[in-house]
């Protein structure tokens, strides 16, 4: 078992270094500090027709298509570990 928690926070330092999180991260951190983008944000929990202004945001759509490769990213390790436990179980 600590084999697999050493495995685990191997993975997780590997994870921390893909670009794909760290760009995410300074994005999160960005949006973080836009008075404005947060405010609409806000706003949208009461008035949904702030959408379009929400999404018409830069910081907005920069975030959202980094979101889209983190998520791809997710799928491919997904799909990696389905390949590895369906592995496992035939050797088992």
């Amino acid at each position: 078992m600590e084999e697999l928690y050493e495995k685990i926070s191997n993975l997780k330092e590997v994870l921390n270094e893909q670009s794909e999180v760290k760009e995410i991260r300074h994005l999160n951190k960005k949006i973080k500090e836009d008075k404005e983008l947060l405010d609409l944000l806000e706003r949208y929990k009461i008035d949904k027709s702030l959408l379009s202004k929400i999404e018409s945001n830069k910081l907005f759509q920069e975030y959202k298509e980094k979101e889209t490769d983190l998520n791809i990213l997710i799928l491919k390790i997904n799909e990696r570990l389905k390949e590895i436990t369906k592995k496992d179980r035939c050797q088992g």
